[in-house]
């Protein structure tokens, strides 16, 4: 049996299972699994009007940056769905987890996501063309905006955690 230290608003919690844990994180998914996909067909939608509809550059990968690679349009709006909703899920695991660590959470991980919109974007000028980095950057914001001003409420919303019992 495995013991860890967490910190969940001002209560002190001593030896809490890693069972407890994982099923914090598991209710914080399922708390928030309409809101990941609600953000899930934003990006669809997005990535849809953006390469079918206006038809802008779909990049293969942007950290391959010499590829003239591209992306179908179709399979990008599939998989900008997919990603999403796994990259957003993922980050309701991580303010999960910054619930047991700090008491204001939502600033934590809002700063983390501004931080991460930021550097992506950067980031992504190197993808191939322009138009596609442009294109990326729309899209990361399509998702992100909502994604920072859901995801914490949905969370907040949860019905009851093990730790609330303890």
């Amino acid at each position: 049996m495995q013991f860890v230290y967490i910190r969940k608003h001002e209560h002190m919690y001593y030896g809490v299972c890693c069972e407890v844990m994982i099923t914090t994180l598991l209710m914080a998914l399922r708390g928030s699994i309409r809101t990941l996909l609600l953000i899930g067909a934003l990006a669809a939608v997005g990535s849809g009007v953006l390469t079918l509809g206006v038809g802008m550059d779909t990049p293969w990968a942007p950290w391959e940056r010499p590829s003239e690679i591209m992306f179908p349009p179709m399979l990008f709006t599939l998989a900008s769905f997919v990603a999403t909703v796994a990259f957003c899920a993922a980050t309701v695991v991580f303010h999960a987890s910054l619930k047991m660590v700090t008491s204001d959470p939502d600033k934590w991980w809002r700063v983390s996501g501004v931080l991460f919109l930021i550097a992506y974007g950067m980031y992504s000028f190197g993808s191939g063309t322009v138009e596609a980095a442009i294109m990326l950057n729309l899209l990361h914001l399509l998702v992100g905006l909502p994604a920072l001003t859901l995801l914490p409420r949905a969370v907040r919303k949860e019905r009851h955690t093990p730790l609330s019992h303890a």
